[in-house]
This record gives structure tokens, C-alpha cells and sequence, in this order.
């Protein structure tokens, strides 16, 4: 956790370190002087409009303490880093359509075939994380609960003339339980249907195990890569074997070598994770003061995790790599946080993201590089507790090397959160 023992200020006060021009001081370099008065170099946030929202680091307001459904919150987000999004495997792939955070044998069956879940059970599974993108965006069906998912073993599904697949990576205890998860997976899957499926091996990747029922445009194949279990469902306008078959091996080839650069955790280490290892959280607008790890709604991502969360992968992907993004962080019911490697940088990212946004609203009062928007189409999904939950309006702004959005139902509500993100990054350079 950063920490600037030697710059501590009154809570709530930040002062970038004042820009003093000399009264009748002779410059040595040209012998001329200069008349002037001190000027602050940055607002003071203490007269920002922040209502209730706080305005100090969460880690100052809450403790975070090591426990076993945090670790696997965290152990997830971690996983997540390392499964491919569309663009990976294939620009053609814009649209994230589904993610799914596994942490309970319960929540396998929303992802892949219910049979899978008893041998989840039998093998130990320790956790899990599920993706999903397509060349086509979800239909706008207008029903809220159906919207954001897409399960490629039933429930919602693309739009019929869309490509699309699915990354589903487990991590068991040991390699051996994952390579007997993965042979009784496929076996429980293929029995299913045992007299309509047909065993299919992949020329690049032997060992993984799929199978494909004549007549239907997807496949399925498992596989088995050390401690980790590697489920890929693909699916295509038309029932094309070859396709069906090039296209599990071009996810695998962008899959495995992340896996590669993540390497397994013992249950120890998923105890002992790091809440906020890169002090992001502490900056990110937290209203609440307990510090509660969620894999999908409060940890820091790489750009690759939180691609996962966004619809226009391509557009995003674009933005977070031509201004060198490298941590995003979110809290629950608070703000998105992204960083870069300097004001620059940052200053280019705000600008490219509210030029993704339709239409405007006004911004609040005194805060210093902040843009406005009214979503012209919220969000509508069943979580609650995400930064941009159904919201109508969003405001994004800048500071220092930082880019932060908020958003809320109220335009009053969303200018206090944004006075009060502002005012929170500026204090902590110094608490």
C-alpha cells in the first residue's frame, strides 16, 4: 500500500506543492525580478459538493481481513486476467456478451452442462471464471433478466447469425484431479447423448477431449493444462464441422499461453491474497466501509479482466492499449477507476472515452476536468451492485494520471459522486 508518511495533510485537504514566484529576487541566470504572490497549484477539495460520500482512502475508513470467501473473490478476479477476450482470439470477436464468476459448485450448471457439477465435486474444484464474446451484440430483447447473459449450455443465447464462444477455466488442487475432471467431464457431457454425438479430435491440441452432434452449429472440448481445466463452446451460423473445429483451436491457442503467465494457487495463497496489492481500491469512491472483495464488483483488473465486463471489446481494447492502461479497479455501488502511466495519458483516455458517450449533461460545479453524459441506454441487468448498475447518467474525469467515471439514476447524486472521486484522488497523494 503507497504511502507518503513525509507529505501527510489535514484530512480531506490536498495542496500540490505551491508554485512561489520571489518578491524582488535578483535571478541569477539573467538579473531580472519578478513580483508576484503565492498561487495554489490544484483546487481545494474541502469546498467540493461531495454530500455523504467519503472522501478518504477506504483503507483508512475499514480494515481488510484475510478470510476464505475473500481469497476466492480475489483468487477469481486473478483468473479472469488470464481468459482470453474476443479480440484475443480474433478481432472479428467485438461484442463481450457474458462473464460468470465460479466459486460454488452451484454456480458451474450456469455455464456448462448440469452433469459437469458432480464431477466438479468429485475432483475438488477450487474455483472458476467464464467468458463469453460474439461478432454480434445480444439481441435487445427488452427483458432485463435476460440481459448481459448468454450460457452456451442453455438460457439466452446470441443472435442466430452471430459466431461466438465461450472460455470456462477451472483450477483444481492438482494436475491430476484436473486431468480426471477433464476426461469425466467430457464423459458426462457426451453421455447425454451418447447415440447423437460423435468423439472429435483437434489436430493442434491431441489431448483436449470434444464432441459435436451432426446438424448442430456448436461444439464442445475439455482440456486439461495442469492445475487447470479448460472448457471451450463454440458456435456458428451453420453446422460447418471444419469451422467448428478451427475455431476451438484458434481459442485454445490464444487461451493456454495466459494460462502459462498465471500460475495455479494453493489454498494458502488464496487465503493470503492481496486485497489492493496496486492502491487502487483506495482510491476508487467505496461508500461503504466494509471491504469486501467481489470478483465482479470490487478488485482490480488488468485491461484483459475488465474487457470482460464490457460490450464494444474492440472499441475499449483500443482505448486502454493506445494510452497504456495497465490496472482498472471497481467498488461495489461506487466508481470505476482506471490508471495510466502519466497526465498525458490520462488526459488522451478521458477524452476517448467521452467521445464513446451519446449525448450530454450538465457536470458539477468546480470540479476540474469532468464530462457528463445521459445514457441514451442504460444498463439493464439483474446486478445491483457494480458501478454503472442501471444508471442514466455517467460522469467521467480526470486527475493526474487517473481516469475515473460514476454513475447514477440522479444527476445531483452522480455530480456528488464525482466531487467526491475528485476530492478522494487528490487526497490520496497524501493520506
Amino acid at each position: 500500500m503507497e504511502f507518503f508518511s513525509n507529505r501527510r495533510r489535514t484530512a480531506g485537504v490536498a495542496f500540490s506543492a505551491l508554485a512561489f514566484v520571489l518578491t524582488s529576487a535578483v535571478l541569477a541566470s539573467c538579473g531580472s525580478s519578478t513580483d508576484g504572490t503565492a498561487v495554489a497549484g490544484e483546487i481545494d477539495v474541502r469546498k467540493l459538493a461531495v454530500g455523504t460520500y467519503p472522501t478518504i482512502p477506504a483503507d483508512l475508513r475499514g480494515t481488510y481481513r484475510h478470510e476464505a470467501l475473500s481469497g476466492e473473490q480475489l483468487a477469481v478476479a486473478r483468473l479472469a486476467d488470464a481468459v482470453a477476450t474476443g479480440p484475443d482470439v480474433d478481432p472479428s470477436f467485438a461484442h463481450g456478451v457474458m462473464q460468470w464468476s465460479i466459486t460454488t459448485l452451484g454456480s458451474i450448471s450456469s455455464v456448462l452442462a448440469s452433469v459437469t457439477e458432480p464431477v466438479a465435486e468429485r475432483n475438488n474444484m477450487m474455483f472458476g471464471y467464464s467468458a463469453s464474446a460474439s461478432t454480434r451484440p445480444l439481441p435487445d430483447t427488452g427483458d432485463p433478466s435476460a440481459y448481459g447473459i448468454f450460457h452456451p449450455f442453455g438460457g439466452g443465447h446470441t443472435d442466430p447469425d452471430a459466431t461466438s464462444f465461450n472460455i470456462t477455466a477451472l483450477q483444481f488442487p492438482s494436475a491430476q484431479e484436473a486431468e480426471s475432471a477433464a476426461t469425466q467431464m467430457e464423459a458426462a457431457d457426451f453421455d447425454v447423448a451418447a447415440d447423437l454425438n460423435t468423439h472429435i479430435t483437434l489436430d493442434k491440441y491431441p489431448s483436449a477431449k470434444a464432441h459435436w452432434r451432426q446438424g448442430i452449429p456448436s461444439m464442445v472440448a475439455t482440456l486439461a493444462y495442469g492445475q487447470y481445466v479448460v472448457n471451450v463452446f463454440v458456435q456458428l451460423p451453420k453446422p460447418e464441422l471444419a469451422g467448428l473445429k478451427d475455431l476451438i483451436e484458434k481459442v485454445y491457442a490464444a487461451q493456454v499461453p495466459l494460462l502459462d503467465q498465471t500460475p495455479p494457487l494453493s489454498a494458502r495463497e488464496v487465503l493470503f491474497l492481496d486485497y489492493d496489492p496496486y492502491a487502487m481500491l483506495r482510491r476508487t469512491l467505496h461508500p461503504d466501509k466494509l471491504l469486501r472483495p467481489d470478483a465482479d464488483a470490487e478488485a482490480t483488473r488488468t485491461p484483459r479482466g475488465y474487457l470482460h465486463y464490457v460490450d464494444d471489446q474492440v472499441a475499449w481494447k483500443r482505448l486502454l492499449d493506445d494510452n497504456r492502461v495497465d490496472r482498472i479497479a471497481t467498488a461495489q455501488k461506487g466508481a470505476l477507476l482506471l490508471r495510466t502511466p502519466d497526465t498525458k495519458a490520462a488526459t488522451a483516455l478521458w477524452a476517448g472515452i467521452n467521445g464513446l458517450m451519446t449525448g450530454t449533461a450538465d457536470k458539477p460545479a468546480n470540479v476540474p476536468d469532468v464530462a457528463c453524459a445521459e445514457n441514451p441506454k442504460p444498463k439493464r441487468d439483474s446486478y445491483n451492485n457494480y458501478w454503472d448498475e442501471p444508471d442514466r447518467f455517467i460522469c467521467t474525469l480526470r486527475y493526474d494520471r487517473y481516469v475515473a467515471r460514476v454513475a447514477g439514476a440522479q444527476l445531483a447524486d452522480v455530480h456528488q459522486r464525482a466531487a467526491a472521486q475528485y476530492a478522494l484522488l487528490a487526497n490520496s497523494q497524501y493520506l
